[in-house]
C-alpha cells in the first residue's frame, strides 16, 4: 500500500481548492459580480503560493497560506450563516441596509444633459423610427369590356 505523509495532503488539498475556485470563478464571470471574481482572484494566487511553499519547502509560504485558509473559510461560514439567517446575523440587516442607503445617495445622478443643462424629463433613448412605412397603394384599373 501507499503511504501519503502531510505534504502529500496538503498539495492534494491544494489542488481540489485551485479546482473548485476555477468553477466558482467561472460562474461568478456568467453572472457579472466582480467583488467575487476578484476575491476568488486573490485565492488563486494564495493557494498558488501554498502549492509553491508545500512542493519547494517554504515555511514562510505555506503558514500564509495557512492564515489565508482560516480567513477564507471563517468568511465562508459567516456569509452562510447570514443568508441562512443563523443565530443573531439577522440583525446585521439594518447595518446592510444603512449601507445600501449611501450608496443609493452617493451615486452619480444619470438625469444631466450634457448639451443642453438639466433635462427634467429625464433620458430617452432614440426612437427608432421606420423610413419604409408601409401604405396602402390605390390604383385604378380600366375594365374593357370587349
Amino acid at each position: 500500500m501507499g503511504y501519503c505523509n502531510g505534504r502529500c495532503t496538503l498539495i492534494f488539498i491544494c489542488g481540489m481548492q485551485l479546482v473548485c475556485v476555477l468553477e466558482r470563478q467561472i460562474f461568478d464571470f456568467l453572472g457579472y459580480q466582480w467583488a467575487p471574481i476578484l476575491a476568488n482572484f486573490v485565492h488563486i494566487i494564495i493557494v498558488i503560493l501554498g502549492l509553491f511553499g508545500t512542493i519547494q519547502y517554504r515555511p514562510r509560504y505555506i503558514k500564509g497560506y495557512a492564515v489565508w485558509l482560516v480567513l477564507w473559510v471563517t468568511w465562508n461560514v459567516f456569509v452562510i450563516c447570514f443568508y441562512l439567517e443563523a443565530g443573531d446575523l439577522s440583525k446585521l440587516a439594518g447595518f446592510i441596509y444603512a449601507c445600501y442607503v449611501v450608496k443609493c445617495i452617493t451615486e452619480e445622478e444619470d438625469s444631466f444633459d450634457f448639451i443642453g443643462g438639466f433635462d427634467s424629463y429625464g433620458y430617452q433613448g432614440p426612437q427608432k423610427t421606420s423610413h419604409l412605412q408601409l401604405q396602402p397603394m390605390y390604383m385604378q384599373i380600366p375594365l374593357d369590356n370587349n
